[in-house]
């Protein structure tokens, strides 16, 4: 009898003892789906911010492309209202000079008409030419003054179209530092969240591991690399690119600019320097970051290379500083290549 009743305490320990080392598991792994459904949620929605990023970078894509496009026609016109303006400053000295010869020196006066003519048909035959000559000059200067009013008309039309683009891309712009804000913490919320499913399904090993010799495994393999290669600088040409840049600081920011007449956007000032240099470059930011060589880091960069962000550039100038074209209500400044609360995307050589 006593016997069996050590052998029932003991199959009661070994009982408690397997159910102790089973449950801890169970509840640990537990943790780590909890979690890992929590980091799940957490990626769908920085997929959500990032696709709604992406869709942003269109937009403010396409918007340059308007607002360069929109720019050349206002500098147009601008031109055509300054002549059509000379032309009519023309017209009115032209007719100040032929009332002076019919009026002021009177040899075309009325009064001569009378005396000099020899019968009534040629009296009304020189007032009608000299009532031709009042009405051409009428005609001409309302003709002219119709011109440059329907000019004025388009150019005020064109300055509102600009004045939304203005509006538009400062929107956008606001969106999307909002979204950076919102993805860098989504992202460091994921990161946690990883060091939370490591740290718990660590304890899920060691608890099921317990009491057993750590082993542990080394992987020779090696992360591949990518390697660009360097591309055949021509530092006299980069010079120029960093030298003209300077020339441009203090110039407004205009969306769609892309001269020192009309000021600049980012990308526009790109397009600007690069071409007076006599390097050819896209227009857009989307696709400066996507032409010339690729420079594989910050560390690598020299200066007259293009800095790349989502939606904007600049030109590097060394030091870790860049020039470049920020946003309307700005001027084109230096700045600190990591000051934009953005992360590098590329780095470009185009010379």
């Amino acid at each position: 009898m006593r016997k069996k009743i050590l052998r029932s305490m003991a199959a009661a320990l070994i009982i408690t003892s397997v159910a102790s080392t089973t449950v801890f598991p169970v509840l640990a792994d537990d943790d780590v789906n909890t979690l890992k459904n929590q980091k799940n949620t957490e990626q769908s929605e920085l997929s959500q911010l990032e696709n709604e990023l992406s869709y942003v970078l269109v937009q403010i894509d396409n918007l340059e492309k308007q607002a360069a496009s929109l720019t050349e026609e206002i500098e147009t016109v601008n031109t055509q209202l300054s002549e059509a303006e000379e032309k009519q400053n023309q017209q009115y000295e032209d007719m100040k000079l032929r009332i002076k010869y019919m009026y002021e020196d009177r040899t075309a006066s009325i009064s001569d008409v009378f005396l000099s003519s020899a019968d009534m048909s040629e009296v009304l035959n020189k007032t009608v030419y000299l009532q031709s000559v009042y009405t051409y000059d009428r005609d001409k200067l309302q003709e002219m003054a119709d011109t440059a009013k329907e000019i004025s008309d388009l150019k005020t039309k064109l300055d509102d179209d600009k004045k939304a683009l203005d509006t538009a891309q400062t929107s956008l712009t606001e969106k999307q530092a909002a979204l950076y804000t919102s993805i860098d913490s989504k992202k460091a919320s994921i990161a946690n969240y990883d060091s939370l499913i490591a740290s718990a399904a660590e304890k899920a090993a060691a608890a099921v591991a317990a009491k057993q010799p750590a082993t542990s495994s080394s992987s020779n393999n090696k992360a591949a690399t990518t390697t660009v290669a360097a591309a055949k600088g021509d530092n006299a040409t980069a010079n120029r690119i960093v030298s003209l840049a300077y020339n441009y600081i203090g110039y407004n920011y205009v969306t769609g600019g892309a001269s020192p007449s009309s000021g600049f956007d980012c990308s526009g000032l790109i397009y600007y320097v690069f071409g007076q240099a006599g390097v050819s470059v896209a227009r857009t930011s989307s696709a400066q970051a996507a032409g010339g060589t690729r420079i594989s880091s910050i560390s690598e960069a020299q200066p007259g290379d293009v800095i790349c962000y989502p939606g904007h550039v600049g030109i590097y100038i060394g030091n870790n500083m860049m020039i470049h074209a920020p946003v309307p209500g700005k001027q084109v400044t230096t700045i600190n290549v990591y000051g934009l609360g953005m992360s590098i995307t590329s780095i470009r050589r185009y010379w």
